[in-house]
């Protein structure tokens, strides 16, 4: 049996000038000090709607002094959140940064996260799986329509198998190793992408378009490596197969694709 696999990836300084003879007492210098030390908000932006964004990570801070870290947004890929604000710190290292002030959906989980992490729109929610079948299936069906071949039937037992496989990918990273014991299969293709900050995956919430999106990239028409297609399509358009298995899971901005084919 011949296998193919793909995967993808992807302390400021004070100094005081004096002209004169003035100088400076230790009270006042430890006062000065103590006060540069301290985040400052040099500038605020309200919005005038709630803005819908989602997370990339980092951290979340109570307050624009930026001293308490109340949660990872690691934690949060999956939650929408509305921004009010965004605001100009001066940070204690005397560099601006810029942080958004959010609030979910729930209302459970507010505060500052640097606005390099958050992105616009409601992007990483929980895919539907069977949506993501649907729409892998509709599209590898109509790539082997137009190539003169028979439709693929999708089966329950392919199906969880390429599951537990692509759920492995996430789990085992670089260690992972295809395992299709239990069921007739001819060969299987698999495939991982991270998206970069450039294209971060915003699209694939309810699944249907990441499904035609996995058989566009395996086909060539969107591909990202160079000759992924050449690999995919002995397999994915073979006139010997007739089922298909899908399997995808995905984690914040990466995604995770299993798809088994069988003759039997």
């Amino acid at each position: 049996m011949k296998v193919t696999k793909l995967v993808i990836s992807t302390l400021t300084v004070l100094a005081v000038t004096t002209t004169g003879a003035a100088t400076l007492s230790s009270t006042a210098t430890t006062a000065f000090a103590k006060k540069a030390a301290t985040a400052k908000v040099v500038k605020t932006t309200n919005f005038k709607s709630k803005h819908k964004v989602h997370v990339r990570g980092g951290a979340m801070y109570t307050s624009t002094k930026l001293t308490k870290k109340n949660h990872n947004m690691n934690n949060y890929l999956y939650t929408k959140f509305y921004a009010t604000k965004q605001v100009t710190i001066r940070q204690k290292n005397g560099k601006n940064a810029t942080y958004s002030y959010l609030i979910s959906k729930n209302g459970k989980v507010k505060g500052y996260v640097k606005s390099s992490n958050v992105w616009n729109m409601w992007g990483y929610g929980k895919y539907s799986v069977t949506a993501y079948r649907k729409g892998a299936l509709k599209a590898l069906n109509l790539e082997r329509k137009n190539a003169g071949l028979k439709p693929l039937k999708e089966t329950a037992k392919l199906d969880k198998v390429a599951q537990k496989n692509s759920d492995r990918m996430l789990k085992d990273g670089k260690k992972f190793k295809a395992n299709v014991k239990g069921v007739s299969h001819a060969g299987w293709v698999f495939d991982s992408y991270v998206a970069p900050k450039s294209n971060a995956i915003i699209q694939y919430e309810d699944g249907a378009s990441w499904g035609k999106g996995t058989i566009d990239e395996l086909m060539s028409h969107t591909n990202l490596v160079a000759n992924k297609g050449a690999k995919a399509k002995p397999y994915l358009l073979s006139k010997k197969h007739t089922m298909v298995g899908f399997g995808a899971t995905q984690h914040g901005e990466a995604v995770y694709e299993f798809i088994v084919v069988s003759h039997k």
